[in-house]
């Protein structure tokens, strides 16, 4: 459960370091660890019928990201500032988070509408979009000195390299394990 906060941390990094909000990070990171804190109480505890009486952790997805980016943008050309930007933010997703709770009033009827080839679509072409930011990172960042250097390529080269076959064991222990195997490659180049 220790790596789960990353996904929780990494669309609110990704949104403000786009968007130039570099003194707002520690805010974004803080309000995406709250909300996913009140999602999750949501979720396992079935309040007022919401939820899946389950403890699932949610978080921010990454499927937001290109528009929100989008919509700071915006902003920005419109000649606002990074309060302005972030009152967009709040403001657009406190709104759009209350369409998936208007919409699992009437999930039966939607199944046959969202058939299994469009979900699976849409989560495909989500997994494609971040490709790009997935090879960016594996070379060292978009800000590395030594980007795309031959220690950041076998830096990830090792870590898929040792999470993947352990990951495809599918026993107890292999499958807890590359819950922190990834951090082995990492310190190994930190020892400098």
């Amino acid at each position: 459960m220790c790596w789960r906060p990353v996904g929780i941390i990494t669309p609110p990094l990704i949104i403000g370091a786009t968007l130039g909000l570099g003194d707002w990070l520690p805010y974004l990171i803080s309000m995406s660890l709250l909300a996913s804190g009140i999602g999750t109480f949501l979720q396992s505890n079935r309040v007022w019928g919401i939820g899946a009486g389950m403890i699932c952790m949610q978080g921010t997805s990454f499927a937001f990201l290109g528009v929100t980016v989008a919509g700071g943008m915006w902003v920005k050309a419109q000649g606002g500032g990074p309060q302005d930007m972030m009152a967009m933010l709040f403001g657009v997703n406190f709104v759009a988070a209350l369409v998936p709770v208007i919409v699992s009033r009437f999930i039966e009827p939607l199944k046959k509408i969202f058939t299994p080839i469009i979900t699976g679509s849409v989560i495909a072409l989500i997994g494609i979009s971040l490709i790009k930011v997935s090879v960016i990172n594996w070379c060292g960042g978009e800000k590395a000195e030594d980007f795309a250097s031959m220690s950041n390529i076998a830096l990830g080269a090792g870590t898929l390299g040792v999470y993947r076959p352990a990951e495809l064991r599918q026993k107890p222990l292999a499958a807890a394990l590359p819950r922190w195997w990834w951090a082995l490659p990492w310190a190994a180049s930190q020892r400098g």
